[in-house]
């Protein structure tokens, strides 16, 4: 009698879903119907579902690339788990809500949906009170690392097509329609092993050998109208000039030889680049341009003057201390942190953003990449006997260990760290396991050790099977074996990536030799992406952008944007991050 009971509130409760949701028939299979919403997930819709990531990535191949606002997720029906739908999560607010069974713990929600107890604390401040039954918990799922990186990336918009294939279509007639190859349209699908089937989606992307779906760096084909009326006013803060006090360049006919001064010119090519995108999309503003010099006599000068105040929005300065004097003129209109800096640059600074995460940032991914990856691998960490970097040493073990304890089947309870010289790592070679992966996470900035790493273990790359995560620091190191990174498949963490194979990107460059006759380094990419962001949400959303950060739809081509606030009373800070991997092509994004 209680099985039949059971057996009918199930079923009461799966029609009561499908009652909500569209279920459409392809080819004698029933799927729901789920538009994607701000900020899901690949890994909450799974969750929400109760269907295995694979499978809802079989039945949508454009998924495989990652989740786009509006998009249409097929859910196989004959995939779902009666059991686990039976007290799935529900979806809200981009994240999933879980509603507090009995006997559960905050330690065993934690580890279910892949999430630090800190954080499911964070996100539920009521949990100071106890865990109640019944409670409703909410969960945000881009911090899981129960899921690959990109099935916890948060839907965004996106100026992808998507397409339903209709009967009889082929890769062929899409190209053609498209203007596409079938290896563009394969790989924009996760290379489509199923091949195509009616009534499936299938994201048609922007650009590709046809052209017909690219819009160049310059225009956005997402960009909805926009009201002209308000006019705003923004300012951008860089520093041009030395104080005069200081010596003059060794070159007194070329201004550029400062480093600081060659990358303020280049970030404001690149913010003039983006202007004429925004003007064309209806941005209504007065831009100014200040110098702020490279000392606090020269900006702290500024600041006193009327010249900066009444700005809606402000980019720059560069240096920490001169955005902290600026705050305190601003007036409460954001400011825009657009190099890399501490997080100290917002703690106390609701009104301050930064458009670069930090070092923190890459780690944690860094570690939720291993962990995911080769928690059942050989997993050591070198710990070189350096003084000024056990800090950064603790804070990767911290990491790593936290993220490997939420992963089931690893290969050791905790995890496993070697002592090392820096010219000395024979501890570490006799860790290595044979016909197994090796993974030697290397938290070093330091060239002569991260050189013995790369020294010592590429002649024993075809006896032990080895991977080494390393910095970002090691881009710039350009006295490292580039042999022996590709060898030992180095991956290192990175806040951003330019991806020289893409035609937004080409076309950028382009057009910044033909305006400037010079070639466009870093800073133009990040003056670009930085001025189409963030100027691009106060034109849509006024000084009060920062609550809509979400909500920005912009087109970058060297930094994409994943903006936190840290607490209340402090400032943003752009979390995303990106691993990439040493290859033969060059530094790429990390399979």
């Amino acid at each position: 009698m209680r099985l039949r009971i059971a057996l009918l509130f199930l079923t009461v409760l799966l029609a009561a879903r499908a009652m909500a949701q569209e279920v459409r028939t392809i080819d004698g299979e029933k799927f729901i119907a789920h538009q994607v919403k701000q900020g899901e997930t690949l890994f909450g819709l799974s969750r929400h579902y109760a269907v295995p990531l694979d499978d809802l990535t079989g039945a949508n191949p454009a998924a495989a690339e990652g989740l786009s606002i509006g998009q249409m997720i097929l859910v196989p029906v004959k995939a779902q788990s009666r059991r686990e739908l039976k007290n799935a999560p529900e979806l809200g607010g981009g994240g999933l809500l879980h509603t507090v069974a009995r006997k559960e713990t905050i330690y065993g929600i934690a580890k279910k949906y892949g999430v630090t107890q800190e954080d499911l604390r964070r996100w539920n401040p009521d949990l100071q009170y106890g865990l109640v039954v019944g409670m409703v918990l909410r969960v945000e799922t881009a911090s899981s690392i129960a899921a690959p990186p990109l099935a916890v990336q948060p839907a965004e918009a996106d100026s992808d097509l998507f397409h339903m294939v209709a009967p009889g279509e082929t890769l062929y007639s899409l190209g053609q329609q498209f203007g596409l190859s079938t290896d563009e349209i394969k790989e924009a699908n996760g290379g489509l092993p199923e091949g195509l089937k009616a009534g499936q989606y299938v994201r048609i992307p922007r650009g590709g050998s046809g052209g017909a779906q690219e819009e160049p760096a310059g225009k956005d084909a997402t960009a909805a109208p926009l009201s002209s009326e308000v006019r705003h006013r923004i300012a951008i803060l860089l520093p041009f000039t030395q104080a005069s006090d200081q010596e003059s360049p060794a070159n007194e006919e070329d201004p550029r030889q400062n480093p600081a001064t060659e990358a303020a010119v280049e970030f404001r090519a690149g913010v003039d680049i983006a202007l004429d995108t925004l003007r064309a999309q209806g941005l209504n503003a007065d831009v100014y341009v200040f110098d702020t010099g490279m000392k606090p006599t020269q900006w702290n000068d500024l600041f006193k003057s009327d010249q900066v105040r009444g700005m809606d929005l402000y980019i720059g300065p560069f240096h920490r201390a001169a955005i902290e004097g600026l705050a305190k003129v601003a007036g409460g209109s954001p400011i825009i942190c657009p190099v890399p800096q501490s997080n100290k640059v917002i703690l106390g600074n609701p009104t301050v953003s930064k458009a670069l995460g930090g070092r923190t940032d890459r780690l944690k991914l860094m570690a939720r990449y291993v962990a995911y990856n080769h928690a059942r691998d050989n997993v050591i960490l070198l710990k070189p006997d350096i003084f000024s970097e056990r800090d950064l040493q603790d804070l990767v073990a911290r990491e790593l260990d936290q993220a490997l304890a939420k992963q089931s089947g690893r290969m050791r309870d905790s995890l496993l760290w070697v002592g090392c010289g820096r010219r000395d790592v024979s501890k570490a070679v006799a860790m290595l396991v044979p016909g197994r992966t090796n993974v030697l996470v290397v938290p070093s900035e330091d060239v002569e050790f991260v050189t013995t790493v790369l020294g010592k273990m590429a002649p024993l790359a075809d006896k032990y099977p080895i991977k080494v995560f390393g910095l970002h620091a090691w881009t710039r190191m350009n006295t490292l074996d580039v042999q022996a990174l590709v060898k030992l498949q180095v991956h290192v963490p990175a806040n951003a990536f330019l991806d020289l194979a893409s035609p937004r990107v080409n076309d950028f460059i382009a057009g910044y030799r033909a305006r400037f006759r010079n070639e466009p380094g870093e800073y133009a990419f990040l003056g670009y992406d930085v001025a189409l962001f963030f100027m691009r949400a106060e034109m849509l959303y006024g000084e009060s952008f920062p609550q809509h950060y979400g909500e920005v739809a912009a087109k970058p081509i060297y930094l994409d944007f994943s903006m936190v606030q840290l607490g209340p009373g402090n400032g943003w800070n752009n979390a995303h991050a990106v691993m990439l991997e040493y290859r033969n092509e060059g530094l790429l994004k990390a399979r």
